[in-house]
């Protein structure tokens, strides 16, 4: 994808199409290396300015052709947040990426609150990872326009069912509003359970769609025939037990919206079939002879990398550019903390009325533990807790610390599902504090790590030590 003309793109000779020209600020030159090859081999025609300090970047800010910035946060002229700072003030019409060292998500959480639109971790992604988080960024900030509207939502609950209280949340929401005012296909990205379907409602309940229906399917729930026939409709003695024609989602949906979840699981031969629909406006029921038109609108849903599924040859290419139109990634729950209060007072009160049934609330204590678990089950997860919770605790008590789940009150979130390269950092960052603190200068700590003094910055530059 490539940043649109006037919009952090140059034209160049690849038939008039606007060059995407990305800044990469990176002090370690190995690293900066491996991540500039993997940005230019992105599509024809990327460029890719490097440089190693905050002033220079600043001063390549100038460029209005810049259409993407990716950024380390340890520069050795500025470090942490002054560096997001800085750069947020230079240009904030351009898609910011950060990267962090393994460990550091409060950096990271802190950079998405300054305005980042995304994060990469020295560690768990490699420079290969790199493209797809660049051309994610793309896809959100440029279709935004990279203004700050505000939603119509303060901090609660929005007409939806959705809370966005913090600032990423906040981001996807104002998306989703945009997105409703036209008609272009929606693709939503995010892990099971974040509340995809929830923004697929609020893109049609906002539009101009919202008196025709809002039909639901799951790609991934019935087998390939039965799917076929449940969006695109079947002929009287198309198969065994077709006794009578039947309309599929499709045309059932009139002037409204088709939500596909798990889009990522429909099967090659209905990937064909959504891509006529796609591309032509058109239905081709089992065992008719002709298409039929329609008018529904898509909005479909993921939890994988689409684009890796691509790579992988297990999702066609052209219907996916034809499906992420408008791509949206919904962070995970654990990446939002700041609302997880916010939401579970929600969620509490929502259940409580369906269940006719009230406590006096959660207690401070009881929230802090609420934030600090990492909800690998993201909101439904903490729905069904929070569901439990109004079943089992006395009505009208209040909820405290000993009455959640043993797995959410007793989970240490500096371990919770940490994963090794996480665990290798901290060792090595223990060994190295070790040896400075024992050892006269940084050569003598170097040598008794056999590496290079120049070696050891590096690995104390992406630990973050400065």
């Amino acid at each position: 994808m490539v940043a649109p003309s006037g919009k952090g793109g140059t034209m160049d000779g690849y038939g008039g199409l606007p060059r995407l020209h990305i800044l990469l600020v990176e002090a370690v030159p190995e690293d900066a290396a491996d991540m500039r090859r993997a940005l230019l081999g992105m599509e024809p025609g990327v460029r890719v300015t490097a440089v190693g300090r905050l002033r220079s970047a600043l001063d390549v800010l100038r460029d209005p052709g810049i259409g993407c910035v990716v950024t380390d946060v340890r520069l050795p002229d500025a470090d942490g947040v002054d560096v997001l700072r800085a750069l947020r003030r230079a240009r904030r019409d351009v898609p910011l990426i950060v990267v962090t060292a393994a460990g550091c998500e409060e950096l990271a959480v802190a950079a998405m609150k300054m305005g980042a639109v995304d994060y990469l971790s020295r560690h768990a992604r490699s420079a290969a990872d790199l493209p797809l988080v660049v051309r994610d960024a793309l896809g959100r900030s440029v279709l935004s326009g990279l203004d700050e509207t505000p939603v119509d939502e303060p901090s609660g609950a929005s007409d939806a069912g959705l809370v966005a209280a913090s600032a990423s949340m906040r981001a996807v929401v104002a998306l989703a509003v945009r997105a409703a005012e036209s008609a272009v296909p929606v693709l939503l990205e995010g892990e099971t359970g974040t509340g995809k379907e929830l923004l697929a409602r609020l893109i049609h309940e906002r539009g101009p769609r919202r008196h025709a229906p809002f039909l639901v399917q799951n790609c991934a729930a019935i087998p390939e025939s039965l799917l076929e026939s449940e969006l695109f409709g079947h002929c009287r003695g198309a198969f065994t037990g077709a006794e009578r024609d039947r309309r599929g989602l499709f045309e059932e949906a009139g002037d409204g919206t088709v939500f596909l979840d798990e889009i990522g699981d429909a099967p090659p031969a209905v990937q064909a079939k959504l891509l006529r629909v796609v591309q032509h406006d058109e239905v081709k029921p089992v065992g008719a002879d002709r298409p039929r038109r329609v008018r529904a609108r898509i909005v479909a849903a993921t939890n994988r990398r689409l684009e890796a599924e691509v790579r992988a040859g297990r999702f066609r290419q052209d219907l996916y550019y034809r499906l992420a139109v408008y791509p949206i990634r919904v962070p995970p729950l654990r990446h939002r903390t700041a609302e997880l209060p916010a939401l579970a007072i929600h969620l509490l009160r929502r259940i409580e009325r369906r269940e006719e049934r009230r406590t006096d609330g959660f207690d401070a204590d009881a929230l802090r533990v609420l934030q600090s678990y990492s909800w690998p089950g993201n909101v439904r997860e903490l729905e069904n807790e929070i569901h439990r919770l109004v079943l089992c605790v006395p009505a009208g008590k209040r909820i405290v610390r000993q009455h959640l789940a043993r797995r959410v009150r007793e989970a240490d979130p500096t371990v919770f599902d940490e994963p090794l390269d996480r665990v290798l950092a901290r060792v090595e960052l223990a060994l190295i504090r070790q040896r400075l603190d024992q050892l006269p200068t940084k050569s003598a700590a170097a040598r008794s790590l056999g590496i290079t003094r120049e070696a050891l910055y590096a690995k104390m530059r992406r630990l973050g030590m400065g």
